[in-house]
């Protein structure tokens, strides 16, 4: 195991969300096209945990919310065809060695027009045009220790030890 990242997925409550929007979108469509799509999202979601799977990082674009720190993958059912699904991902590291670094799933949605990346940015609550650099500048903590815990660039609602690594809700 020593060779091997050990990571654990999370679907943050948009991703659950997003999951539950194509599942509707499937039983709508039980023979169609969005079904496929729901299947070949939950396969990529259990791909992308307990491993690496490949990723594309994302970079920094000034007409969006900066996404340097989290990744994409691709997600289609038609060969020939360009994958019409984004997973908006990033990578928490550990505090401590021994524990897994934890995958958090922040947007499910389509490549069409950006539309998962302008999602991703909005729930991790990031301004358009601005550097995570830039953000975490403006974001250094005050004398008042009272304020300091506000200003974590990577919180995010957790899971409780105890959840499963992948929640479809």
């Amino acid at each position: 195991m020593a060779n091997s990242l050990r990571i654990k997925v999370y679907l943050s409550p948009g991703a659950r969300a997003d999951l539950q929007q194509l599942n509707q979108r499937a039983l709508q469509h039980p023979h169609g096209k969005e079904k496929a799509l729901l299947e070949a999202a939950i396969v990529m979601l259990h791909r992308l945990n307990g491993h690496r799977h490949p990723t594309k990082p994302l970079d920094y674009n000034p007409h969006f919310a900066d996404l340097s720190d989290c990744d994409t993958t691709y997600v289609g059912v038609a060969p020939y065809e360009a994958p019409p699904l984004r997973i908006v991902s990033r990578d928490i590291r550990p505090s401590r060695a021994d524990e897994i670094t934890r995958r958090e799933i922040v947007a499910i949605g389509a490549r069409q027009n950006s539309k998962v990346y302008r999602v991703a940015g909005q729930r991790l609550g990031r301004p358009l045009g601005i550097t995570l650099a830039e953000l975490a500048a403006q974001r250094e903590p005050t004398t008042d220790p009272s304020r300091s815990s506000q200003y974590s660039v990577n919180s995010f609602d957790s899971p409780s030890a105890d959840e499963s690594d992948l929640l479809f809700g």
